[in-house]
């Protein structure tokens, strides 16, 4: 009993002192069989900290059209649908006409790849429905230039998208925020070769418009013969009627290949004595 009592007692002195390391305690008078060896308790380590996990990386995307169309743009209704690039619509009680910016769409006679994005346009953007838009530019003929939105989403790039109007560089500094993502479009939608593309030479519309422009344009109206004349009587002298051509009665009369009498009109022979009624 007394020898148990000394042990517990060993026990409690080696738990206060803390020791570092094991301990065989052997006092006096202990059998081998009493003989205890004292572990000091361990000390857990702490587990590492679990990182925690990185933040999901912002999604980028190349097409502008879904912020842009967040912002507080001015709300109109649409009145109708002009060709593929351009619409009435009402805003704020007026009816403004809106030629969308930076795209162009083939022209209604350039079949059939005009009607089709007249069409398409209609779907788009039909009749009654509503519509944002952000101001570019006014055009030289008094229209508005803007980016239309429809349900969100960029009417110009979508026309792109399906080939249906064609990126209109010279003025693509309006669409500063939506250049790239219109280059894009139009470069895919040729290698797919949707709509206006499908075909092997596609004219621009602003080539076709051109053209069309040159081939319609009237024939500029012939300045009148000069009269030049060697009778001394007939300068200074107002013409008593118009050119006649084919007679060279007068001066300032024309030959059958439209080349002035002058000198060899009947007036300028007879040195004036004959036909002076070629003058006031």
């Amino acid at each position: 009993m007394k020898n148990r009592y000394l042990v517990s007692s060993l026990i409690v002195a080696a738990v206060i002192v803390g020791c570092n390391s094991p301990t065989t305690v052997q006092p006096e008078n202990l059998t081998p069989q009493d003989q205890v060896v004292i572990v000091p308790p361990q000390v857990a380590e702490d587990p590492e900290p679990t990182p925690e996990p990185a933040p999901p990386a912002s999604v980028t995307t190349t097409d502008p059209a879904p912020a842009l169309a967040s912002l507080n743009l001015p709300v109109a209704t649409v009145v109708s649908v002009g060709d593929g690039d351009t619409l009435r619509m009402d805003y704020q009680g007026q009816t403004v006409t809106v030629r969308f910016a930076c795209i162009d769409a083939p022209e209604t006679s350039q079949t059939p790849w005009g009607p089709a994005a007249t069409e398409r346009l209609r779907q788009l953007t039909p009749r009654g429905s509503t519509i944002q838009f952000r101001e570019a530019d006014t055009d030289r003929y008094g229209r508005m230039v803007a980016e239309v939105y429809a349900g969100g989403q960029l009417v110009n790039l979508q026309m792109v998208q399906e080939g249906h109007a064609v990126v209109y560089t010279q003025f693509l500094s309006s669409c500063p925020d939506t250049r790239d993502a219109l280059l894009a479009a139009e470069q895919q939608a040729r290698q797919q070769r949707l709509n206006f593309w499908n075909q092997d030479n596609p004219v621009m519309p602003w080539d076709y418009r051109r053209s069309n422009r040159s081939s319609t344009a009237p024939e500029a109206t012939p300045e009148p013969p000069k009269v030049t004349t060697t009778s001394p009587e007939a300068k200074d002298l107002t013409p008593s009627r118009a050119p006649v051509q084919g007679s060279c009665e007068c001066p300032y009369d024309t030959d059958s290949a439209g080349r002035s009498c002058g000198a060899r009109s009947s007036y300028s022979r007879s040195g004036g004595s004959e036909g002076s009624s070629c003058y006031l």
